[in-house]
């Protein structure tokens, strides 16, 4: 028998996941860490909490069941996109990791957005997402960090170096690191725009080429047999693979830290600021726009309003309140504004709240709010591309829900599909089966493809809703 093991490198936590050689998932880990927030609008983790999760999860999963551990043919990792480990000639980070989430280089951004090279050369839209933005920010507030660094990985790479060593990449890192070109490849212009030597870079391979066996060390330290590791890629390229059947006009809303709504295409067209991303299959490409504070921020309201409730009991609360939430509005900018609005200064608001208002409320509003920027993002989508899904099929671990995967169907006005699995580190395990066996990653992700739930959208709802984002937007763009 053959198992296969995907690694997604995720903002909370790292996530494992062992499927069979038919695509069933046989175990599963999971193994969080912590995001720092050493001023306002900064965020960044520690690699060295990555490779302690890695060695957490595969003992949970050697604890659960080893021998099915010991039968891995093969693996692959996944990860967020634009964050960098800046590292010394041996691999040893220099400093943090900077996140996707970090707006500390908005003014950078906006200046290279102002000068229009960037977008001309990469295809996509400065914002304080990409990574370029942030190495300018480095070498002007940390220069000695851009000057020491030898070698620039990129998260799920850098861990993929913890067992093979490898130093390469993907195009889909290299195209969110902001420093390609439309094909792809590095950019001479775009990376030394960066301050980084270019014998810093990583070597960019096809995403399933195999980078190397797991070492005779990593082998020991992490309880894995010496396999092939297959190059993986970027989070929202990897997950296309729990959407079935992949096609040119497939769309996805994944509910996680980040909210993202993405839409598969075949042309090589481009709606600045929506960014444009390889796809995980050769012949497609997908635009991608999101809210930074998704799943994060319920989060951060049920933990700072209601202590009281667990997530599955504020769930239920706000299932008790109705559409509006007594007037209550929650504006989910915990870190800035990414699509549609663009606002590294813009802060998290509960607003319109009195006496009246009870758990139920704050819960629903918290809901609300983040369905209504996810709707904002689907209005800008829709109208800069020309055109309207008739199905998103739901992705992350929010989409579990099927209280907020009907709310959004409400929301949207639109279908929404849950398959049986819709986590990235399934679809990373699909993708290390279909590169070892040589097997076309679409085939693959339909053969494993199980329907799980059909949401259909509530007309009557929606139009309420509708009125509700009215005013959310309305006030939104008051503040």
């Amino acid at each position: 028998m053959e198992n296969f093991l995907g690694i997604d490198l995720g903002a909370s936590a790292l996530k494992a996941c062992l499927i069979d050689g038919a695509g069933r998932t046989l175990l599963t880990a999971r193994a969080p860490y912590d995001t720092h927030h050493p001023q306002p609008g900064h965020s960044e983790q520690m690699p060295a909490d990555w490779r302690a999760a890695l060695q957490s999860a595969l003992a949970e999963l050697r604890m659960q069941n080893g021998n099915a551990l010991d039968q891995i043919a093969a693996l692959s990792f996944s990860g967020g996109a634009h964050i960098a480990v800046l590292c010394n000639g041996t691999g040893t980070p220099l400093r943090p990791a900077i996140m996707w989430s970090d707006q500390r280089a908005a003014l950078q951004a906006a200046e290279l957005a102002r000068q229009g090279e960037v977008e001309k050369l990469s295809g996509n839209t400065p914002n304080a997402t990409w990574t370029l933005p942030q190495l300018i920010w480095l070498a002007a507030h940390e220069p000695e960090i851009i000057a020491a660094t030898e070698k620039l990985y990129f998260a799920k790479d850098w861990l993929a170096a913890q067992i093979t060593e490898a130093h390469v990449s993907d195009k889909s890192e290299a195209v969110g690191s902001l420093m390609a070109d439309r094909d792809g490849k590095w950019h001479d212009t775009l990376t030394a725009m960066s301050g980084i030597a270019p014998a810093a870079f990583p070597e960019l391979l096809t995403s399933g080429t195999k980078i190397g066996m797991v070492s005779d060390e990593a082998a020991a330290e992490f309880g894995l047999p010496c396999v092939p590791v297959y190059q993986g890629a970027i989070d929202t390229s990897m997950e296309w693979l729990c959407v079935a059947p992949l096609e040119a006009n497939s769309a996805t809303v994944k509910l996680a830290s980040a909210g993202v709504v993405s839409f598969s295409t075949d042309k090589d067209a481009r709606f600045a600021p929506v960014s444009y991303y390889p796809h995980i299959l050769p012949d497609l490409a997908y635009h991608a726009a999101g809210m930074s504070d998704c799943m994060g921020a319920l989060e951060f309201v049920r933990r700072q309003f209601t202590p009281m409730l667990d997530a599955k009991a504020f769930e239920e609360a706000a299932g008790n309140a109705a559409i509006g939430a007594g007037g209550g509005m929650f504006y989910p900018y915990l870190s800035g504004t990414r699509a549609p609005f663009w606002q590294a200064d813009w802060r998290a608001q509960m607003h319109g709240l009195t006496r009246a208002h009870t758990a139920n409320h704050i819960a629903r509003a918290a809901y609300e709010g983040v369905g209504h920027v996810l709707t904002a993002i689907w209005h800008d989508m829709t109208g800069k591309l020309g055109y309207r899904p008739e199905t998103l099929h739901i992705l992350g671990g929010g989409g579990g829900s099927d209280f907020f995967c009907q709310m959004l169907a409400n929301m949207l006005n639109v279908e929404i599909k849950r398959g049986a699995e819709t986590d990235c580190a399934f679809a990373t395990a699909l993708f290390a089966a279909a590169s070892h066996k040589k097997k076309d990653p679409a085939a693959a992700a339909l053969q494993a493809y199980l329907l799980q739930r059909h949401f259909i959208p509530d007309k009557q709802a929606h139009a309420v809703y509708a009125s509700e984002h009215e005013t959310f937007m309305a006030r939104h763009m008051s503040t």
